[in-house]
């Protein structure tokens, strides 16, 4: 009995080795890095149909005329496999649908009333990147920004024409944001042509004034950033305050309880308040195979409260307002759905401001 014993014991150590050499196998995984002179390496391109020509029910489309500005956006984290570090470009599945008909229709297709959309897929960092020790997984997130910035970099090459843009993003896109905005816009001509950058769902430390760019404090303001991450109460957001990566200073650091910028996007106020009466609509999220909903007006106030964005939706509120995460309190999934039609509205009131000054 003791030998029998002695050789499972052996076989489940085998058998355990083998589970963790494929781990670290596919964790080192490097994807091929995407071309993006090649349009299939853009989850958007002006005249290609993607999810972010998507509107609400009975909000009238974009049309095809080009606009004066652009939107560049970078999505967020859609690739949820724990046993690999990054995901390939092109990745398809679940992870490439939750793009196109997710973060698409419900997050990039806000500024399409106002500005022609680039949004470039890249070998994002998968979800197991931002589980426990964000820092412990720097190397995946590089890899996902280097991507970011040569997209940005092919982008102003080859596409822009000088034209004047909006950078926008969510969670981890907002990560690479916040980064780019500083390795690449900060301090530059290209912080001329800055419409507003809408790096939404991330820990914005305020200290990011310091870099040369303004936060905004007024819905016409240009030239400078929003950011804001919505929770139900204090303890939705602890991640925010506590353990939340920022870009500043040349590197990655824990926001571990440094200030954090919210402009609350129902007035556009730096550490505002404002009540239900001035939501123009939030859109409920929806299964990828179902149109984008009408939108609800009045559906919940909000107000900044230390750095996050408070908000209460009702009991009533229709289906689509409510996840795995909004029971624990943080609505970061919904951060552009509850905000959707201000966001709208918002950039094109930038852009006009912009394009009148």
């Amino acid at each position: 009995m003791r030998r029998r014993a002695g050789v499972g014991s052996i076989v489940v150590a085998l058998v355990l080795l083998l589970l963790g050499a494929r781990f670290y196998a596919r964790a080192q995984f490097v994807p091929p890095a995407p071309d993006y002179a090649n349009p299939a390496a853009w989850a958007v391109l002006p005249g290609h149909p993607s999810g972010a020509d998507a509107v609400p029910a009975g909000v009238p489309p974009p049309g095809n005329a080009p606009h004066k500005v652009d939107a560049f956006f970078i999505h967020p984290t859609t690739f949820l496999a724990l046993d690999q570090a990054n995901a390939a470009y092109d990745q398809g599945g679940l992870s490439g649908a939750a793009v196109d008909r997710g973060t698409l229709r419900f997050q990039a297709s806000a500024f399409n009333a106002c500005c022609d959309i680039y949004a470039p897929h890249y070998r994002q960092a998968s979800i197991s990147a931002f589980i426990g020790d964000r820092m412990a997984h720097r190397a995946a997130i590089d890899l996902a920004y280097r991507d970011v910035q040569a997209a940005f970099d092919w982008y102003i090459a080859h596409a822009n024409h000088g034209r004047p843009f909006i950078l926008a993003s969510h969670s981890q896109g907002s990560l690479h944001a916040l980064r780019l905005l500083q390795e690449r816009i900060i301090g530059t001509a290209l912080q001329q042509r800055l419409v507003a950058a809408y790096i939404v769902g991330e820990a914005v430390p305020v200290s990011i004034e310091a870099s040369g760019v303004k936060l905004c404090r007024s819905a016409s303001q240009t030239g400078c950033v929003v950011a804001w991450n919505t929770v139900r109460d204090q303890a939705g957001g602890v991640t925010w305050l506590t353990s939340a990566l920022a870009w500043q200073h040349g590197d990655y650091a824990k926001i571990a309880g440094r200030p954090i910028v919210c402009v609350n996007p129902l007035n556009w106020i730096l550490n505002g308040a404002a009540d239900a009466s001035a939501n123009l609509g939030a859109v409920p999220g929806t299964r990828g195979s179902e149109n984008v909903p009408a939108a609800v007006a009045g559906l919940t106030g909000a107000r900044c409260v230390n750095g996050l964005l408070q908000v209460a939706i009702p009991d009533d509120a229709p289906r689509g307002f409510n996840g795995p995460l909004t029971g624990l309190g943080s609505y970061h999934i919904y951060d552009y759905n509850l905000f959707y039609m201000n966001i709208r509205a918002n950039a094109s009131e930038r852009v006009a401001q912009f394009l009148t000054h």
